[in-house]
């Protein structure tokens, strides 16, 4: 029997589907007469147009393909979301970000990923891997996260104000809960709310997963422009408390549909207790929670 070329791929009978990075185009039908399953060389004049059709699918296809990247690499509104604008760890690390009731000892930190390194520079000696949850931020997870660790932590916070237009935005962010933590005594509460849209609101308890990167997202619907805050609140119970590790902060323009919509004020500036009147929605916010 004769040898196939080197250059003939086979596909499945019937109608050929181009399929690239989940762009689909149907293209033509497959004449019997290419040869294709069977036990005879295919015709090769055939075979060269099945090709060249195929050549001129993914042509078309890729322009397609490069939009759908575009979407997906949108510009994080949020300044700094990484935590890696300052390219080191401390104290001292948050650019962008406002810090609000600080206690005296053990403020909140940007820690260095896979470091045993002590407080401020790492997780009071625990090694933390970087983020590998399943998230939606434009943001490369880098090597840097914030730690709130503090004992005495009163609304402890890492706040920014980001000037908005209306439409829909996905927020979201990561966070991991450092076993050396969870071992403490006293629980903690860690509430985010990003352009004013309050995802989560949490207890950290001794029955909370650990060591383990979750991802939490949602869509937001702003009606009217203005600026629109974000603010990361911790609260701990006592020496010795339990702490969080947050990473990947962000908010990007989008289509989806939304399932919350912010409150607007005549002056597009959301009004101080805007965020906690959004707190009976949350449990209608359909957040998506993703681990490894």
């Amino acid at each position: 029997m004769s040898e196939w070329p080197e250059s003939c791929i086979q596909f499945p009978p019937s109608s050929l589907s181009c399929k690239f990075l989940g762009v689909h185009a149907e293209i033509l039908e497959i004449n019997s007469s290419v040869g294709i399953h069977s036990n005879t060389p295919p015709n090769l004049n055939n075979v060269k147009t099945l090709q060249l059709k195929i050549r001129k699918c993914l042509c078309a296809t890729l322009p397609a393909v490069i939009l759908a990247s575009s979407a997906e690499a949108a510009t994080n509104l949020i300044l700094n979301g990484s935590f890696e604008a300052a390219g080191t760890s401390g104290v001292n690390s948050f650019t962008d970000w406002t810090k609000l009731n600080q206690p005296v000892v053990e403020p909140a930190t940007v820690i260095l990923y896979n470091s045993s390194a002590p407080y401020p520079n790492g997780a009071s000696t625990e090694s933390v891997p970087p983020n590998d949850s399943i998230t939606q931020s434009p943001d490369p997870v880098g090597s840097f996260a914030a730690y709130f660790v503090a004992d005495s932590a009163v609304n402890e916070a890492l706040k920014q104000s980001t000037y908005l237009v209306p439409g829909n935005y996905r927020i979201g962010f990561s966070y991991y809960l450092p076993a050396n933590g969870l071992s403490n005594p006293n629980n903690a509460e860690i509430n985010a709310s990003i352009i004013g849209i309050p995802i989560a609101s949490a207890s950290i308890t001794g029955s909370s997963l650990g060591q383990t990167w979750v991802s939490v997202s949602g869509v937001g619907r702003i009606t009217l422009e203005g600026y629109y805050s974000t603010s990361l609140v911790f609260n701990s119970g006592g020496s010795l408390a339990k702490d969080v590790i947050v990473d990947q902060v962000y908010a990007v323009s989008t289509t989806d549909p939304y399932t919350v919509e912010i409150p607007p004020t005549p002056d597009g500036i959301p009004e101080p207790g805007a965020s906690a009147l959004l707190g009976v929605a949350v449990s209608l916010f359909l957040f998506r929670r993703r681990n490894r």
